[in-house]
């Protein structure tokens, strides 16, 4: 896969900054710099009420988002934000804030037609073989698939629901555990879901420890997605019954891979436990 170019011209200096953006993400880039700015004065009003926990988990999702696009500067100011919310840094977080907004006003966007829309097209279409899963059992194993994708912030849903829908998938989005975990009451259950770890309300550990433990949900294969990369968090996912932990930024082709992956081991346990032969590995 090659990603399609778009660079980036900050107006006042005049410094072009080049990255390579999905190019099923380009109209997403102005609407997630819109939000960014809109989230700097969340931020303000936070602090302003002493909210450092809400500081904290708009500045750990804004270090996934912000990879996603190429954003590596948000990434960093995002760890610095987070870092000083847990200190409850005032001055601190009013510097960062600054620099964020003068970063995100001076962005000027240049996106230009890729030289072969359909040959573009074309690289972005994943193959069985690429992903690691044989082809007749990913028809088998996509043939029905529906993906159930928990995340309380929308862009990230938008991201990682495109990356799936173009690969045939069904995918649902609800943006908090409480109402998975309803929606979960009902039928029919979803083959897997996609788990983000920070949330309002219920974080993902709680979620997936939830799932894990109801004898009706506990057979379905859940991914935690999470900006963590610290070994003790890992852990904790585990601890909570995830299957597997995806790490943000989120890559369409490792995104891809895993659910694929998952999805086919969940349908052979599910054959054997029926009593039906063992699928050939």
């Amino acid at each position: 896969m090659r990603a399609g170019k778009m660079d980036i011209v900050a107006g006042e200096r005049h410094n072009r900054i080049r990255i390579d953006v999905e190019p099923e993400l380009r109209d997403l880039v102005p609407v997630y710099i819109a939000n960014r700015l809109r989230d700097v004065e969340m931020v303000r009003a936070a602090v302003e009420g002493g909210d450092f926990e809400s500081v904290g988990r708009i500045a750990h999702n804004m270090q996934g988002s912000g990879g996603s696009f190429g954003f590596d500067d948000l990434t960093a100011v995002g760890v610095e934000l987070e870092r000083a919310a847990q200190d409850r840094n005032r001055s601190e977080i009013a510097r960062l804030l600054l620099r964020l907004e003068a970063y995100l006003s001076s962005i000027d966007l240049v996106v230009p037609e890729p030289d072969n829309a359909a040959a573009g097209a074309g690289r972005l279409a994943m193959d069985a073989t690429a992903a690691g899963v044989p082809v007749g059992e990913r028809e088998q194993t996509d043939a029905d698939a529906e993906i159930l994708l928990v995340d309380d912030q929308e862009m990230n849903a938008v991201i990682m629901r495109r990356y799936l829908v173009r690969e045939g998938y069904e995918v649902r989005w609800l943006p908090s555990g409480s109402e998975a975990l309803t929606a979960l009451e009902g039928r029919p259950l979803p083959s897997l879901i996609l788990l983000d770890v920070i949330m309002a309300g219920m974080n993902g550990f709680e979620v997936c420890r939830r799932i894990k433990s109801s004898s009706v949900t506990c057979a379905i294969p859940v991914m935690l997605v999470t900006s963590f990369d610290r070994r003790s968090e890992i852990l904790q996912g585990w601890a909570a019954g995830a299957d597997d932990v995806l790490s943000k930024p989120v890559r369409r082709d490792e995104l891809v891979k895993r659910v694929r992956w998952l999805l086919l081991h969940s349908r052979k346990a599910g054959r054997q436990e029926a009593g039906g032969p063992p699928s050939r590995a």
